[in-house]
């Protein structure tokens, strides 16, 4: 059993010490030989520096550390060595308001290693004279090596003013590329990143440069498909059933539920790389890729432009939605796809385009990204949260609602000191928020029966009108409307009228009708009541 390379990206390092490497150099292979200018977005922790990493020891011409992979077997490949530039922006860390300095710094690195003089005033002449100079000494075009590109702006979405100034350096930095490409001085380029907003300004003038992000060049280029994970690991799924007293097949089931679900063109299902070797290297089923950066900002914007949580499990938007990014108009769904909150689930043919279908990849991220959205939306902190959720679970799970409607006012709790309007507003600006109030309550609602792992539809369209919520646990359903300063027994009442039940008269489960009263006075939950629904 092959140790697993948790948290390392250096190929050299894999390779050399025996370490288990899914073999990716077949769809590198192919990169290399269909073109020569690259950019790839994706989120963090899924593979692009250890992508970096191998096109690096490819363009040194080290064959034999790829012995028995796919690469090393190609008789067509000439394993000449290149210059090579490596820029990896990881590595400026939050120096980089100082960004300029930096560059400066790792271009004197590569000119003194390949003893070349770069004489220019600013930071554009200085990266055009080391590309010219290192191509003049060693006869050979360039390979350069571009590793999360845009890290000195997404560190400082929220301080937009350094933000802007380090876009402006990258753009002085990258500026000489097309020239440099068109001389001939560049072998190879391949950038990466997170982001895509700052791809069009930054790098507009190299019309040559594929954009691999839902491109079928790179469909499995990072990230693990479900037969590789079958190929590479069968020891370790082996262990883990073991260890968890699990059958393969319902550890399997688990782990795709977990970890599986990205796609970058709606087709291949991919795991996270990072998550899922470090479920086998501890046999445990948790938060691993989440845990590493927790979307503060996003959910702030989610909660500041008053999102639907409902919106991220079902979003369509069309192909120009993947190239309309900006640094001056953060677009929040967009974000959260490029960061990998969301991903493709699936795509519609649209005439002569294509429409995608956006939603959360999978159980760590949704679980995760909704316990956020809970703490932003009820201004609570995470172990108040975390203690009144499992309340709520063991409420709706034996059908005691008293304990699940409770804990929820504890949530709702500090809702009223954080919007409730001054004396002096005028009625207007009470009556506006109110309406707010409505979309918190029906939000919150979704949000905790979400996180719950129950079986959740919101506002679900039958014959005769919408019902609000429907909740599923083993031996209960519920079926849920929601009522805003109105008599609590017309919820109940509306629910038989419109006859919402009868979707449901086959289940073998209780099915309970949940009337509910929202307070615009205490902004809580007022009144509810249950009904069993006599079939």
């Amino acid at each position: 059993m092959k140790k697993l390379p948790v948290g390392k990206q250096n190929i050299r390092d894999i390779l050399s010490n025996n370490l288990l490497y899914v073999d990716k150099t077949r769809q590198i292979y192919e990169l290399i030989q269909q073109g020569s200018l690259y950019f790839l977005s994706r989120p963090r922790r899924f593979g692009k520096s250890l992508t970096i990493s191998v096109l690096k020891e490819i363009f040194s011409g080290n064959r034999a550390l790829f012995q028995g992979l796919h690469i090393a077997e190609k008789a067509d490949y000439d394993w000449q060595s290149y210059p090579i530039l490596h820029f990896s922006f990881n590595d400026f860390g939050h120096q980089a308001t100082e960004l300029e300095r930096l560059f400066n710094e790792a271009i004197s690195k590569y000119a003194k290693a390949f003893d070349v003089e770069v004489d220019a005033v600013n930071l554009i002449g200085q990266f055009k004279n080391l590309v010219e100079s290192v191509a003049e000494k060693t006869g050979k075009s360039v390979v350069i090596l571009i590793d999360e590109y845009d890290k000195p702006i997404v560190d400082f979405l929220t301080e937009h003013e350094q933000a802007k100034k380090n876009q402006k350096v990258l753009r002085e930095f990258f500026s000489p590329l097309k020239g440099l490409e068109s001389r001939g001085l560049l072998r190879f380029l391949f950038i990466t990143g997170v982001s895509k907003f700052s791809k069009v300004s930054l790098f507009s003038d190299l019309n040559n440069l594929t954009d691999l992000t839902i491109s079928p060049l790179a469909k499995d280029l990072v990230g693990i498909t479900h037969e590789e994970l079958l190929e590479n690991f069968s020891d370790r799924i082996q262990a883990a059933g073991e260890s968890l007293k699990m059958s393969k097949e319902f550890l399997l089931e688990g782990v795709q539920l977990w970890y599986n679900g990205y796609s970058f063109d709606g087709t291949v299902s991919l795991y996270n790389p990072f998550s899922l070797l470090s479920f086998f290297q501890q046999y445990r089923f948790r938060n691993f890729w989440f845990a590493t950066g927790t979307p503060t900002f996003l959910v702030e914007m989610a909660r500041h432009k008053r999102l639907e949580p409902q919106e991220l499990e079902h979003k369509k938007v069309a192909e120009s939605f993947f190239n309309t990014y900006s640094l001056e108009h953060l677009d929040l769904i967009g974000l959260l796809y490029q960061t990998g909150y969301l991903t493709i689930k699936d795509t519609s043919p649209n005439r002569y385009d294509v429409d995608y279908i956006l939603g959360y990849p999978n159980q760590e991220v949704r679980k995760s990204f909704v316990h956020n959205l809970l703490e932003a939306y009820t201004f609570q902190t995470d172990s108040t949260v975390s203690s009144a959720l499992l309340n709520m679970k063991d409420g709706l799970r034996t059908g005691d609602l008293d304990l699940f409607f409770k804990n929820l006012n504890i949530l709702f709790a500090d809702l009223s000191y954080f919007h409730h309007p001054k004396a002096r507003e005028k009625a207007e600006a009470e009556a506006k928020l109110f309406a707010m109030w409505e979309g918190y309550f029906h939000s919150i609602i979704y949000l905790v029966t979400v996180f719950l792992g129950l079986e959740v539809q919101s506002e679900i369209a039958k014959h005769q009108g919408r019902l609000d919520l429907v909740a599923e646990t083993e031996d209960y359903l519920y079926l849920m409307e929601f009522k805003l300063e109105q008599p609590i027994e017309n919820a109940i009442q509306q629910i038989k009228e419109r006859d919402y039940a009868a979707s449901y008269q086959n289940t073998a489960k209780n099915l309970i009708l949940v009337g509910v009263n929202f307070s615009k006075a205490t902004r809580s939950i007022e009144a509810w009541e249950s009904e069993v629904w006599e079939r």
